[in-house]
């Protein structure tokens, strides 16, 4: 399920900083009941050692194109955020919370959620073409002079569909952990130009995320597209990335 939280304020403004998706994802936790909150905050779902969340977030997206300052960024209102979930507790948890709250923080914004629009997006087949609402991000872990580092991969790269795929078994576990993996594999290819994008998630943050916005093709088993519908693509969704919507 797709939710969409329009937001809105005095103003016909928000400021926030460059680096401002842990002012949304906080925004997130902040109208969930608290038990859903730290749920997910501190445990999520579990597969292999790796926690996940379960639901993707969208980057905001603005009514006109924003103003960019040396370390802000301004966005008119409204603007909208879209979260993706399968889990009803999550998905009910934000919807109801959001338009209950009244007012919101963000960073130094007061909003609200002036009203929320869902839609059901379906996997009708093996085969469907997404367009991101957030970059996708892949990557996996290497070594130089002894020492771990990320290498970010490229959809022209096999390892990006090898990761998303492997990804996306890992989401369908923790949903249906009574339930076989479908057979077969993934495959996601751009589809005309796609774009790279880099972020950090919050100034405290270390090092930048790198991700590809823009459209792709799927192909593979129906239930593991639907999981990339449901859920995102990639990794942390829940951070701003690899929220997608079928076209």
């Amino acid at each position: 399920m797709h939710i969409m939280l329009w937001l809105t304020g005095d103003g016909g403004r928000i400021r926030v900083p460059r680096s401002n998706l842990h002012l949304f994802q906080s925004m997130l936790y902040a109208v969930l009941p608290p038990e859903r909150a730290a749920f997910l905050h501190d445990e999520g779902y579990c597969v292999d050692g790796r926690r996940m969340k379960l639901f993707a977030m969208s980057w905001p997206i603005a009514a006109e194109r924003p103003t960019f300052e040396e370390n802000a960024i301004l966005f008119p209102l409204p603007v909208r955020l879209v979260v993706s979930t399968p889990v009803t507790d999550t998905m009910d948890g934000i919807a109801g919370g959001a338009l209950n709250a009244g007012d919101l923080r963000l960073g130094n914004n007061v909003v609200r959620c002036e009203r929320i629009e869902a839609e059901q997006q379906r996997a009708d087949g093996e085969a469907l073409t997404v367009r991101t609402l957030s970059p996708i991000t892949c990557y996996g872990q290497a070594e130089r002079n002894g020492k771990p580092y990320t290498v970010y991969f490229s959809p022209y790269q096999r390892d990006f569909a090898v990761s998303a795929h492997n990804n996306l078994v890992r989401k369908f576990r923790a949903l249906f952990p009574d339930r076989a993996v479908p057979e077969g594999t993934v495959r996601i290819s751009p589809v005309g130009r796609v774009l790279e994008r880099v972020a950090i998630f919050s100034p405290e943050s270390s090092f930048p995320v790198k991700g590809w916005s823009g459209r792709f093709r799927l192909e593979g088993p129906q239930e593991l597209l639907q999981v990339a519908l449901d859920c995102g693509l990639g990794a942390k969704n829940s951070g701003g990335w690899g929220c997608v919507t079928r076209e």
